[in-house]
C-alpha cells in the first residue's frame, strides 16, 4: 500500500493515536486504583455514594484498558522480535487477558441488545462467572500499570559463554618500539647495500681501486664527524656525509675499535 501516500499517512496517523492512547491509559488506570482505594478507605463516599465519580470511574477505566490493548499486541510482537523474552511474556499474557474480556463484555452487550433482556440476565448466557471476570480485569489493570513501567527498563542480554576449548588461540601482540624501527632500519638498508654491491661485482680493477679510495675518505671524514658529534646515530652520520647507513657502521666501529685499542695501550704504559 506504499503507492497510496494518503493511506500510508493515515495509518501512521492512526499507530501514533494507539500509542498515545497506550501511554496515556497507564494515568487512567493509576487514577482508577488511586480512587478505588480512597473508595475503601472512606467507606463509600468517593464512589459508592457519588453517582458522577461513578461514571467518571468507568469512563476512565474503559478508556485505560480497552484502549490500550492494541499497543500492548504491538509491543508483545515487537519485543519478541528484539528478543527480550521477559517484556515478550508480560505482553503476552497482558493480550490474552484483555482480549479474552474485551470478548465476554462484548459478548454480553451483544445478548442484552439482541434479546432485549436486562443485563442480570445477560449474565446467565455466559460460561464464565461475573466474580471469575472481574478479577482477570482487575489483574489486567494491575499488569498494564506494570507493563508500562517495564518499557523504560532494559534488561540486559546473557552473553554466551564459549568453552576455553573452543577459543581460538590469539597471536602474540608485538610492541613496536623506537628501537627495533631503528634496528628494522638498519637491515633493511644493508639488505640494499648487498644488493646494490651484488649488482656492481664485475667492475673492472680501476674501479675497484677508486672504491678503496673512496673507502679510505669515507673514513677520515666519519672519524672527523664523530670528532665534532661523538654521540651522532647511524642514520644521522649517513645523512650528513650522504654515504649508506652501512658504510657509518663500519667506519664507526672501526673507528671505535681503534680508539678502544689506544686507551688500552695508553693504559698499559
Amino acid at each position: 500500500m506504499k503507492q497510496f501516500t494518503t493511506i500510508e499517512k493515515l495509518d501512521t496517523g492512526i499507530l501514533y493515536a494507539l500509542e498515545l492512547a497506550s501511554s496515556i491509559s497507564a494515568l487512567l488506570l493509576a487514577f482508577g486504583l488511586i480512587a478505588s482505594m480512597a473508595n475503601v478507605l472512606t467507606k463509600g463516599a468517593i464512589l459508592s455514594d457519588n453517582l458522577i465519580m461513578q461514571r467518571i470511574w468507568a469512563v476512565t477505566q474503559c478508556v485505560g484498558i480497552d484502549a490500550g490493548m492494541s499497543g500492548t499486541i504491538i509491543r508483545a510482537f515487537r519485543f519478541h522480535a528484539e528478543g527480550q523474552k521477559v517484556k515478550t511474556w508480560l505482553y503476552g499474557l497482558l493480550s490474552v487477558l484483555l482480549l479474552f474480556t474485551a470478548a465476554i463484555v462484548l459478548n454480553i452487550e451483544s445478548v442484552q441488545q439482541t434479546l432485549n433482556i436486562t443485563l442480570e440476565k445477560a449474565y446467565v448466557h455466559v460460561f464464565i462467572p461475573i466474580e471469575a471476570l472481574i478479577w482477570i480485569r482487575s489483574i489486567a489493570i494491575v499488569l498494564l500499570i506494570v507493563a508500562h513501567a517495564m518499557r523504560h527498563v532494559q534488561i540486559a542480554q546473557p552473553q554466551e559463554e564459549t568453552a576455553p576449548a573452543a577459543q581460538e588461540p590469539q597471536p602474540p601482540q608485538i610492541v613496536i618500539t623506537p628501537d627495533l624501527l631503528e634496528t628494522l632500519r638498519v637491515l633493511l638498508s644493508q639488505q640494499t647495500t648487498v644488493a646494490e654491491e651484488q649488482a656492481e661485482k664485475p667492475l673492472l680493477l680501476t674501479e675497484d681501486q677508486t672504491q678503496e679510495e673512496e673507502g679510505t675518505n669515507n673514513g677520515e671524514r666519519v672519524k672527523a664527524y664523530l670528532a665534532d658529534h661523538p654521540k651522532a646515530p647511524l642514520r644521522e652520520i649517513a645523512e650528513a656525509l650522504t654515504i649508506s647507513v652501512t658504510t657509518a657502521n663500519k667506519w664507526r666501529t672501526r673507528i671505535q675499535g681503534e680508539g678502544e685499542q689506544n686507551k688500552r695501550r695508553k693504559a698499559k704504559k
